[in-house]
């Protein structure tokens, strides 16, 4: 009887420490993850920086491109249109 006690014990006393340990890795993944978000903020800071230089050095280029597109759709509206 005391056999199948300290059995028991010992197996209650193994599953503790196992999920001791699971949760001691946990907080450490946890603990990981929080610094990396520190460096992967700083990274979507500074892609947002480039985007936003980006965006600035080609914003005359598209606006040139927007109204080329613009004249050439009212130079074509002047064509007569064919009848089919």
């Amino acid at each position: 009887m005391f056999e199948r006690a300290k059995n028991r014990f010992h197996s209650v006393k193994d599953a503790i420490q196992s999920e001791k340990e699971a949760v001691d890795n946990l907080k450490e993944s946890i603990s990981d993850i929080q610094d990396s978000m520190v460096n992967i903020n700083k990274l979507v800071d500074d892609l947002q920086i480039q985007v936003n230089k980006l965006n600035f050095k080609n914003k005359p280029h598209l606006d040139r491109i927007s109204d080329a597109q613009e004249h050439i759709q009212k130079t074509l509206e002047n064509f007569p249109k064919k009848k089919k």
